[in-house]
């Protein structure tokens, strides 16, 4: 059924990166999830009547608050797949990110309620009597939320949507919730311990967990993440390919929602070189890596000395002594100052986070001594940076 949902509702379904088609998976997503929670309200709320059953009654309040969660999420994409304008001029792509923050906080609300209810359940226990008519609706609620989580899983994954991955969570956990009412009306015949109580507490935990997970998941790019070391060896992949440019580094990339991502990075080129063509080089290695992958790069030129014998030895000690103290090391922007009495080496160095401040000035410490072993005249002029 889900291919035939997205064959007849998603023109060029093939072309997940583009807004447009994005932005249709996700209404078709939250289409689907309103119209299935508003059959088993309708189902529900007729049968509760007919039964005079209190707890299908509520249960059936509870597929109306998952279709606001639908409604939620088709805005979230409605609205990311608003052009850029002069307000916002990288779009409104992270929109989406607030969505899944969104139906998050219903999911922690909905696991803390849950866990007041399961937990009075404990203290104070009631019979649950067992029936027929409630277990097959319940069956059935249960089959249609698992068919909507896997809809949401799938569609979640092919357009990298956080707030269909919080869709499906949500579809699951009332899936659990569901299946612990049946456990114990089942148990229910045999015991009277408050066997659905003490299930349903440990449910209301994992609720509470999936619900801050996805809030995490969610807050994570809004705050601005590290960008995935995958795309980062993309790009510099891509840009070392042309000619002229012998080094790449500071790459940061910026994420501004799905399909629109922005990067900047340093790349190294030969100080002799013709800059026209090194230009026309950069030029075309930008529109190679936004072809590939996607993301508009903006790159900034680095003019070094390459053809100086004396500069490479230089650079090659310095290399050496850094992947001697610790092979996580890296250097870029490498210049010699000479003179008779003092050599002045001029780079930076990219450390790890886990390098703080008295880190730093050890490390400092220990290239100055190593490298004065090497040549007394050596003097260090080094910045510290990390790899974005």
């Amino acid at each position: 059924m889900t291919n035939a949902l997205i064959r007849i509702f998603i023109k060029d379904r093939d072309n997940v990166r583009d807004a447009r088609v994005r932005e249709r998976y996700g209404v078709l997503s939250g289409a689907v999830g309103i119209a299935c929670n508003l059959l088993l309200f309708v189902l529900k709320v007729l049968i509760g009547l007919f039964t005079g059953s209190i707890s299908i009654a509520a249960d059936a309040f509870n597929n109306l608050s998952d279709g606001l969660s639908c409604l939620i999420s088709i805005v979230g994409f409605k609205v990311s797949g608003r052009e850029p304008d002069a307000k916002h001029p990288f779009g409104y792509g992270r929109t989406e990110y607030i969505a899944g923050l969104i139906v998050s906080f219903i999911i922690v609300i909905v696991g803390f309620e849950f866990f007041k209810t399961s937990f009075s359940r404990i203290l104070h226990p009631e019979p649950i009597a067992f029936s027929a008519v409630l277990t097959v609706i319940l069956a059935i609620s249960m089959l249609v939320k698992l068919w909507m989580g896997t809809f949401n899983h799938r569609i979640g994954t092919l357009i990298d949507s956080p707030v269909l991955m919080a869709a499906r969570q949500d579809s699951l956990n009332d899936v659990i919730t569901t299946g612990v009412v049946v456990v114990g009306m089942i148990a229910g015949r045999f015991t009277t311990l408050p066997v659905d109580g003490y299930i349903g507490v440990l449910v209301a935990l994992f609720i509470l967990w999936a619900g801050f997970n996805i809030a995490r998941d969610t807050v994570a790019p809004l705050l601005g993440e590290a960008a995935d070391p995958e795309i980062v060896r993309t790009i510099e992949n891509i840009v070392m390919e042309a000619d002229h440019i012998v080094g790449v580094h500071d790459v940061i990339v910026h994420n501004y929602g799905a399909g629109r991502t922005l990067a900047s990075l340093h790349a190294e080129v030969p100080s002799d070189a013709d800059f026209v063509a090194v230009h026309e080089v950069i030029d075309e290695a930008e529109k190679r890596v936004w072809h590939k992958t996607g993301v508009y790069l903006v790159i900034h030129m680095d003019p070094v000395d390459v053809n100086n014998a004396h500069v490479s030895a230089l650079r090659a000690q310095v290399d050496g002594v850094l992947r001697e103290i610790d092979e996580g090391l890296t250097m870029h922007d490498f210049r010699v100052v000479d003179g008779e009495r003092h050599i002045n080496l001029i780079f930076d160095v990219v450390v790890p986070y886990s390098y703080n401040d008295e880190g730093k000035r050890t490390l400092m410490i220990t290239m100055r001594n190593k490298m004065k072993e090497i040549d007394k005249r050596y003097n260090l002029v080094v910045t510290f940076d990390h790899q974005m």
